[in-house]
């Protein structure tokens, strides 16, 4: 017999632990942390050196570097017949509620962990803010920090006596009057369409007075944004879309404040940023255009000149206010009964939200900003319309 012998067990070596990683082969997480901080600062600091030089910035970004950036984005929005702004927010909305969904059901089925989701959460979102900013400035941001308007155009910085604001809420009240017949009558009336009102207010950027060399042509056509129910929710008329270069506005506001909308979406479109200049270029624009219901449209707008009339003389504001026509009295209440559908949460929210997007952006009164277009419109008619000379201004 073959005596029995145990064969030996062998002992199973444990794998040797892995070495532990050099200093170039550890991931740099680290890097990934502060970049974005960078980047942001870089932007900060873009902004603070546009703001201590205006006139330079003036110079150098908004008649040498912008015109050719806003050109390019007009070229490569032109292309599309709908708004690239409004796509990419709707598509970023859906996929941020995806992700989200996502990312819970990873937590409750514990393939990650709370702190792991929040921490690459929060490192995306660094990065797209830090890169968002940065893009922000070079494309359109430092617009904000050009030297005003007013000076570009070497208009009067005097205060009107009440005889000349009389003079000028009356000018204003005629062309109310007078454009809203024209364009009211038989002999004419507002644009066919949509493409007629783009060409109109087109010609008319183009042939206004002191705008020749501050908003070229070559830019995109505006685009209305198709949920303009969530615009009007919102309180707003029109929106610029900086990282896309597009002019764009609700289609569901009265037809009258149309050609005022687009003209102000179309001033930040060639490198006005402040809400006050881009109206005064919006008044200016539709004032001096050959389409009377372009130039209704522009004087109707401008009729807050009026409230500075009567917080300074009330007994010549009521004279001058009396003169208004009932054709433009019942387009006033149909502008208001429209907003007022809209009035709640929703206005209040974007209030605040554009209040403090103005004031990050170097405009200290925010909101309040977009009414003092009256200023510029009263230095215009000081300067220029009631002196009859208002070919004898030029761009400096």
């Amino acid at each position: 017999m073959t005596p029995h012998t145990e064969t030996p067990v062998l002992e199973h070596d444990e794998p040797a632990p892995a070495p532990a990683p050099t200093r170039r082969q550890r991931p740099l997480t680290w890097l990934a942390w502060l970049l974005p901080f960078v980047i942001f600062a870089c932007a900060l600091l873009l902004r603070a050196a546009a703001k201590r030089a205006p006139a330079f910035t003036e110079y150098y970004y908004g008649r040498h570097i912008f015109p050719g950036i806003g050109h390019a984005l007009s070229f490569v929005n032109g292309i599309f017949g709908f708004s690239l702004g409004e796509v990419t927010v709707v598509l970023l909305i859906a996929f941020l509620v995806a992700a989200t969904i996502y990312q819970a059901l990873q937590v409750v089925q514990r393939q990650k962990r709370v702190r792991q989701v929040l921490r690459s959460d929060m490192l995306a979102a660094l990065w797209a803010l830090s890169l968002a900013t940065l893009l922000f400035m070079l494309l359109w941001g430092l617009n904000y920090d050009r030297q005003p308007l007013s000076t570009s155009l070497a208009l009067a910085k005097e205060t009107p006596t009440d005889e000349q604001f009389e003079v000028i809420s009356r000018t204003i009240v005629n062309g109310v009057n007078t454009n809203y017949d024209a364009s009211h009558g038989e002999a004419c009336c507002a644009p066919a369409s949509r493409t007629d009102l783009y060409a109109a207010v087109e010609s008319a950027y183009q042939n206004a007075p002191l705008l020749s060399q501050r908003c070229g042509s070559g830019y995109a056509q505006p685009k209305p944004i198709r949920l303009s129910g969530i615009m009007s929710w919102l309180g707003i008329s029109g929106v610029y879309m900086p990282w896309t270069g597009e002019a764009n506005y609700n289609r569901m506001q009265p037809d009258f404040d149309l050609p005022y909308s687009i003209a102000h979406e179309k001033a930040h479109q060639c490198g006005v940023a402040r809400e006050d200049e881009a109206n005064f270029v919006a008044f200016l624009v539709c004032s001096n255009s050959s389409d009377p219901f372009v130039r209704y449209s522009g004087y109707l707008n401008a009729l807050r000149v009026l409230d500075e009339l009567g917080g300074s003389a009330p007994e010549r504001y009521r004279e001058v206010a009396a003169m208004l026509g009932q054709g433009p009295r019942a387009d006033l209440k149909t502008r208001a009964d429209f907003w007022s559908r809209f009035e709640g949460r929703g206005v209040q929210v974007s209030y605040r939200i554009n209040n403090t997007y103005l004031r990050a952006n170097n405009v200290p009164n925010g909101t309040r900003s977009y009414s003092e277009d009256v200023a510029l419109i009263i230095s215009y008619y000081l300067k220029t319309a009631m002196g009859g000379q208002a070919s004898c201004l030029q761009y400096q």
